[in-house]
């Protein structure tokens, strides 16, 4: 019963916390949201480009080892243009 009551007072003051006004002005609030999701973006942004190279994508072992020499002899790694998909 005491442990149900523990849980149960988290709640509570997890709740109130949630619940209570901001010392902070709205704008402030904004600023501080606005600042977190551009770092997050960038830091996002920054893995995606390190994920998107070749270098990348052969440096599994599965994909070294047995697909990447099949996909050199492919039309997407050599042709005209250039360009891999």
């Amino acid at each position: 019963m005491e442990n149900s009551n523990r849980k149960l007072g988290w709640i509570k003051r997890v709740w109130r916390w949630w619940r209570s006004p901001s010392r902070l002005a709205l704008g402030t609030l904004l600023l501080i949201g606005f600042i977190g999701g551009v770092i997050f973006w960038g830091g996002f942004n920054t893995g995606m480009e390190k994920a998107n190279t070749e270098e990348f994508c052969i440096s599994c072992h599965e994909m070294r080892n047995t697909v990447y020499e099949e996909y050199m002899e492919t039309v997407h790694y050599n042709n005209r243009s250039g360009v891999r998909a």
